[in-house]
C-alpha cells in the first residue's frame, strides 16, 4: 500500500503558507488523496483552504485529528 503525500507546514511562516500548497497540490492533482498537517492554527487551515478553493477541492479534518487536513482529489470509486 503506497501513503498518500502529506505536506507539513510546521515550521512555515503565514506569508508563505499560499504559494507551498499550491505548489503541492498542483504538484500531486493525479493522486486520488493527499494530506495538509496545518497544526491547530485557525489563520493556517484558513489559508489552506484558500488554496484548495481555487482547486475546486475541499479538505476535511479527521475526527482523531484536528490538526490535519485530508484532501479527495481524484474520486477513484
Amino acid at each position: 500500500m503506497r501513503l498518500k503525500p502529506k505536506l507539513d507546514l510546521h515550521g512555515y511562516f503565514h506569508s508563505e503558507v499560499f504559494e507551498t500548497v499550491d505548489s503541492f497540490i498542483s504538484e500531486n492533482l493525479f493522486e486520488s488523496q493527499v494530506e495538509i498537517v496545518t497544526g491547530y492554527s485557525p489563520r493556517m487551515k484558513e489559508i489552506v483552504r484558500e488554496v484548495l478553493k481555487e482547486y475546486k477541492l475541499e479538505g476535511k479534518e479527521p475526527l482523531h485529528n484536528s490538526g490535519t487536513l485530508i484532501v479527495n482529489i481524484l474520486d477513484k470509486s
